[in-house]
């Protein structure tokens, strides 16, 4: 009986139903996001006059190398491990070298999109990572991309009496998100080429006092479907031919179209990915528009669209 209780207790605990509310890092099923309450490491700039703001890890749980992560999350690595297969994700691969050809491998997996967020005073900012860095060699901010789940190296678990037992290497190193393509350590690596070396620079200008509470949001890289309703100086001015041309260099489907009230409605399906970097672009416009406002609402995907049209 008393086993049977335990069972209730721990279910209630983790699905967050019945006896106890779900804790804010808990696993949110029903929306394919992972939120993790962390801290922007205290330790990042220790050897920074080694470093220069260098920096290895976008995130790393406690006891990992919290003076090269921007961010140190509360949660064990094999509890994110467990979470992000509960969401029916599996293991990817690490990125690799090909010896031969001299070129890296990249990384191979189900892609995620990472947010962070904190509050200081009343002010709440959400940002994507990505904003939290920028290259080194280009001077630009790193682009959005989708961080894959290679699920980390395998390694021997040398506390196992199973000589032959491996586990994630992540489970060791406590490596979460790597900002090196062949750092293998991590359960999520970056997989631009441009990250073969240490190219990520902390961004200073947006980050955040270090010790400031964040929330980490991990989301699949899921097809979606926006409907976006865009006000200004956004008629006679290209808009149209503008949001087009970007949509379909995105790989998007759906449409653009001038409204009578003199705003300009649109609406895109594709992987959110691509999506948040279609947003960015529909925020400026052409040169000679002026966006004043955009409002985005996130609607049920149909999948009816087979292009991106202009419609009138």
């Amino acid at each position: 009986m008393l086993r049977y209780l335990m069972l209730i207790l721990w279910l209630s605990l983790f699905f967050g139903f019945g006896i106890f509310a779900i804790r804010e890092s808990d696993l949110l099923l029903d929306k394919g996001k992972i939120v993790l309450n962390g801290e922007i490491s205290k330790a990042l700039g220790q050897y920074d006059d080694h470093l220069k703001g260098i920096v290895e890890f976008l995130v790393c749980s406690k006891g990992g190398k919290e003076y090269e992560s921007i961010i140190v999350v509360d949660e064990d690595p094999k509890v994110i491990f467990d979470m992000v297969l509960s969401l029916g994700v599996k293991r990817g691969v690490p990125a690799t070298y090909n010896e031969d050809s001299h070129q890296m491998v990249a990384p191979k997996g189900t892609g995620f999109l990472i947010d962070v967020e904190w509050i200081i005073g009343d002010k709440r900012t959400k940002v994507r990572a990505e904003e939290l860095l920028y290259n080194i060699k280009t001077k630009k901010k790193m682009p959005y991309v989708a961080w894959i789940f290679s699920g980390s190296r395998q390694v021997y678990d040398l506390e196992s009496d199973d000589e032959d037992k491996l586990i994630p290497q992540a489970f060791v190193s406590n490596s979460i998100v790597s900002l090196q393509n062949l750092d293998a350590s991590a359960l999520f690596q970056v997989p631009l080429p441009e990250a073969v070396e240490n190219t990520y620079r902390k961004n200073d200008q947006l980050l955040p006092p270090l010790g400031t509470k964040v929330k980490l949001i991990i989301e699949m890289n899921r097809r979606a479907h926006l409907y976006i309703m865009v006000s200004g100086k956004v008629q006679g001015v290209g808009f149209r031919y503008f949001t087009e041309r970007s949509a379909k260099g995105l790989d998007l489907v759906g449409y653009v179209k001038n409204l009578p009230t003199g705003q300009v409605e649109v609406v895109a399906e594709g992987n959110k990915l691509e999506l948040d970097q279609f947003v960015q672009l529909v925020e400026k416009g052409p040169a000679i528009a002026k966006v004043t406002n955009v409002k985005i609402q996130e609607r049920p995907l149909n999948e009816q669209y087979r292009t991106f049209e202009i419609r009138f």
